[in-house]
């Protein structure tokens, strides 16, 4: 393999071409950091705002329901009160029953008292 050999003139250009255009970068780069840059934040200022109006309104639904939450009864407690409801009913279904049966026996019971005391006289 051949090794391309160049001579003393032709690197001496290229790195003098490089070089010349390092400087115009940093000329560039002077010239760019001297202006002062204006950026117009209207817009931004705007973004922000609805973003922020956005969070807050879902803040404000989020308290709500919190709140809401918090004066809620609670699952295990509804479950206690229907329990104790329907426990209840069927007491007194099973009293009134029992308060019938117990009147049909006393009804009874003064039938044949009376039956008795007629077969005795």
């Amino acid at each position: 393999m051949a090794k391309k050999r160049h001579n003393i003139d032709t690197i001496a250009e290229v790195l003098i071409d490089k070089l010349n255009a390092m400087e115009r970068t940093a000329q560039r780069i002077e010239h760019a950091s001297s202006k002062e840059l204006k950026i117009d934040t209207a817009e931004m200022k705007t973004l922000i705002e609805n973003q922020r109006s956005a969070e807050e309104s879902i803040l404000n639904d989020l308290r709500a329901v919190q709140k809401k939450n918090s004066t809620r009864v609670p699952n295990w407690l509804v479950a206690v009160m229907v329990a104790f409801y329907l426990t209840s009913l069927g007491f007194m279904l099973y009293a009134w029953n029992k308060a019938e049966t117990y009147d049909e026996a006393i009804q009874r019971a003064n039938y044949f008292e009376q039956e008795y005391n007629k077969l005795n006289k």
